[in-house]
């Protein structure tokens, strides 16, 4: 087992600063690819890409990777090779994420104690909750945080993920077989806080709308300080309003997304079943609210709401109303130039791109 935070899942022990780098997101329909190079204390966006399939919406078993935790090597590795391709990409040094539901995320509680000591607690712990042999999974914690009770003890939170070592050389071959350099692995949560963040320091809570599942997480301080999920997503929306509405997957695609919470006449129900929808995802939002307070003593400033579900219309205002304060914008690009010929903000991708842009900022740290 790996254990030591620096060189979580990297090939290399020092990153270069300059130049440019690609972040990989591969989803469960789709690919995202950015480009992004630094110089001095600025990013640019140089390029990006977006390839979609929607074969898996009437055959499921066409997805990328679904809930089996298992990804589609070849016809990923193709997708994304004629993705680097169209879009014309220089670099072929790689960053890629790895979805939350392929990792096991959990926060230990325990006693102050030396590098040693707690990395041989860390261990000891591990193996309670995580269902996998020693030898088949790569480890990585960080202390995220440490208190004094009222006698004066000292004590440790340890935030400690776990992924298969099976999952890690899937998606190294991967981008091997695309022609791209793996550099570093990292969990799609930890991306995301980079780039929506920007050194906010209060603490956060990210709502994260994906294909297959929503992820939430709370980070304070640029460090992720609590994680939880759904299977409540996009998918099982669009399989809802089939079943309801009678019509293919494809039309409850399309359907879902053109008209959101903002359905009337005719589109009244489809409107009705996204509430109940997005009912769930926020009760699973509160619940972790509730956690991370009662476990820090803090309270939750501030919430993000990212992923392709985050486009639906009138979500944003609806999650804000349920919840109690509202929605901060998703700023992906706040601090990043780009080409306006590039038209990434105008299209409004900063949710979808998210993590790509998360990962890839990592290279330059």
């Amino acid at each position: 087992m790996k254990f030591r935070f620096s060189d979580f899942f990297s090939d290399v022990t020092n990153f270069v600063k300059g130049g440019r780098v690609l972040g990989v997101d591969i989803g469960t329909s789709s690919i995202k690819l950015v480009e992004l190079s630094r110089r001095a204390d600025r990013f640019r966006l140089l390029n990006y890409g977006i390839l979609e399939t929607k074969d898996y919406l009437e055959h499921p078993n066409l997805a990328l990777q679904g809930d089996s935790l298992k990804l589609d090597e070849k016809k990923t590795s193709e997708l994304l090779r004629l993705l680097v391709r169209q879009t014309g990409v220089k670099s072929t040094t790689a960053l890629v994420s790895i979805p939350s539901y392929s990792s096991f995320v959990t926060v230990l509680d325990m006693p102050l104690l030396s590098l040693g000591e707690t990395e041989k607690a860390v261990l000891f712990q591990a193996r309670q909750f995580i269902p996998l042999e020693p030898s088949e999974v790569t480890l990585d914690w960080s202390k995220v945080d440490e208190t004094v009770n009222e006698r004066g003890q000292r004590f440790q939170k340890i935030l400690l993920i776990g992924i298969p070592n099976e999952i890690v050389e899937v998606y190294k071959r991967t981008l091997k077989v695309a022609g791209l350099r793996t550099v570093a692995l990292e969990l799609e949560s930890i991306a995301l806080a980079r780039a929506l963040l920007h050194a906010d320091p209060r603490p956060t809570m990210i709502v994260d709308i994906g294909g297959i599942a929503t992820n939430v997480v709370v980070v304070e301080g640029g460090v992720m300080k609590y994680s939880g999920q759904t299977n409540h997503a996009g998918l099982y929306l669009t399989r809802a309003l089939e079943e309801s509405l009678g019509v293919s997957m494809s039309r409850a695609e399309e359907l879902k997304k053109r008209s959101g919470l903002l359905g009337k006449g005719s589109e009244l129900e489809l409107s009705t079943l996204l509430l109940s929808f997005l009912d769930v995802i926020i009760e699973e939002a509160q619940r972790l609210k509730s956690i991370f307070e009662e476990r820090y003593s803090k309270k939750v400033q501030k919430l993000i709401l990212t992923g392709g579900g985050a486009n639906l219309q009138g979500v944003e205002k609806y999650m804000g109303e349920q919840i109690g304060f509202p929605i901060s914008p998703s700023q992906v690009f706040l601090d990043i130039e780009y080409d306006p010929r590039l038209g990434a903000i105008e299209r409004g991708l900063g949710n979808e791109l998210a993590v790509a842009v998360g990962v890839a900022r990592r290279y330059f740290m």
